[in-house]
């Protein structure tokens, strides 16, 4: 369903798809001529290669979202986002304000709850209200409003690679794999939902900041940094509230880079005891109860999913969650095994969970020695492996795993890729087949 209703079916489809490809068109003309897309170093033929691989991953989510799920929150989003984008015209006022009302003067307190909260419902309002936006220029139209948002979150990933390859100036390959080309985040941040725009708020965030702490401060870079702290706070605080941690760690590290990976573990374990005492602090602050009602949360839903798995239910206490880490760190990693791919919707995760996996031994064995590792390392390796973490414990759901843990496998997958030696691990395959010929 879209805006176009009084138009005959034929007609509107025609409309519609002529249009795609007009802003698709008009996309791959801009991208080239954009300052921030240039000053990337990818020569402009790669670059619109890459935004088209993600146009064709955006037409197979669409689809796959419409046909094949049986409750797709894009879709949804995309309705309610036709519903606002009415109601602009109907009413402007109310369309202005309603962001800012809730049934219960309460559920402006409820700030780390997930039911009857003004916050937790803010988050979904927000992509709403965009997609209202869009369809000022779409005509309401799905796959139209899926090119806008990826158009968008493109800028994330392009400002990854400006940053990492001032770290691994040699890592040119290996960088356009872990941020363009991995498989599920780039799947999963073609859909319209909040993690295309996590990434792309991360990724400025760390974008500015790099060059801050390079001595390119700028008031501007600055706001911008607020800007999308406050963008992450927004539609995920527990995302915000684990980012923080490893902010303050990375801006003590960049002070003291010979004592880097000293100060994440300093500011690690004290946020480690402040999270565990919060609840002695004020009860509605009670972080290990937020992560155990969330894990409950997710249980309930669970129950109407079809890739549901056993989790043990956590408790808010430090023994609860010590004993749960093996089971939280299996299913945040190592989900869906081998054995699982043999359901066609598993079957590329886990393919990709294999690889990792694979790269993490030829890292384990074959990294480099004697090498000085930059602070925002550190930063990506603690953020992603707490984040991964926080999904184990809670979440129970096989597909939702993949999806939440897709922008993170970037952060992982960057330092060992490019911290291995490759040249390396090819000799010792050479040697080891003369071997075997022998």
């Amino acid at each position: 369903m879209n805006i176009l209703t009084n138009f005959p079916h034929s007609k509107k489809n025609c409309l519609i798809y002529l249009l795609f490809i007009l802003y698709c068109v008009l996309f791959c003309w801009l991208i080239p001529r954009i300052s921030f897309f240039k000053k990337s170093g990818l020569p402009s033929r790669l670059l619109l290669t890459l935004f088209v691989l993600r146009i064709f991953t955006l037409i197979v989510s669409c689809y796959l979202n419409r046909y094949y799920f049986p409750v797709s929150d894009s879709v949804i989003l995309n309705q309610f986002g036709i519903d606002e984008y009415h109601l602009l015209f109907q009413n402007p006022h109310e369309y202005f304000v309603n962001i800012f009302q809730s049934n219960s003067p309460e559920a402006f307190s409820r700030f780390l709850d997930d039911s009857h909260s003004y916050w937790n419902n803010l988050r979904t309002n927000l992509l709403i209200k965009m997609m209202s936006i869009f369809d000022l220029f779409s005509f309401g139209d799905f796959l139209i409003n899926t090119l806008f948002y990826n158009f968008l979150v493109f800028f994330g990933f392009v400002a990854l690679y400006r940053v990492f390859i001032k770290i691994f100036p040699k890592s040119f390959y290996s960088l356009l794999a872990c941020i363009f080309i991995l498989p599920s985040a780039l799947f999963f941040t073609s859909m319209i939902n909040r993690d295309g725009l996590i990434l792309l708020s991360l990724s400025m965030i760390i974008y500015h900041i790099f060059f801050i702490t390079n001595n390119q401060f700028s008031l501007k870079r600055t706001g911008l940094v607020v800007f999308f702290l406050l963008v992450i706070f927004l539609l995920r605080n527990f995302v915000f509230i684990t980012l923080m941690p490893a902010l303050i760690a990375w801006l003590i590290a960049n002070k003291f880079q010979k004592y880097a990976f000293l100060s994440f573990v300093i500011v690690y374990a004290f946020t480690t005891v402040l999270f565990f005492s919060s609840g002695y602090i004020s009860p509605r602050a009670n972080l290990p109860q937020y992560v155990s009602s969330r894990q409950e949360s997710f249980v309930r839903i669970g129950k109407a999913g079809n890739s549901t798995i056993n989790i043990k239910p956590l408790y808010p206490n430090f023994k609860s969650f010590i004993s749960n880490a093996p089971q939280a760190f299996n299913h945040a990693v190592m989900r869906p095994y081998l054995s699982e791919a043999t359901r066609i919707e598993y079957a590329p995760f886990a393919l990709e969970v294999f690889i990792i996996e694979l790269i993490f031994v030829a890292f384990l064995f074959y990294h480099q020695k004697n090498i000085l590792i930059n602070p925002l390392i550190y930063f990506c390796v603690f953020l992603s492996f707490t984040m991964l973490l926080i999904t184990g414990y809670t979440v129970p759901i096989i597909g939702a795993i993949v999806r939440y843990r897709s922008i993170y496998l970037i952060f992982l997958s960057i330092p060992m890729l490019c911290y291995t030696d490759w040249e390396r691990v090819k000799n010792s395959i050479i040697l080891k087949r003369k071997t075997v010929k022998q």
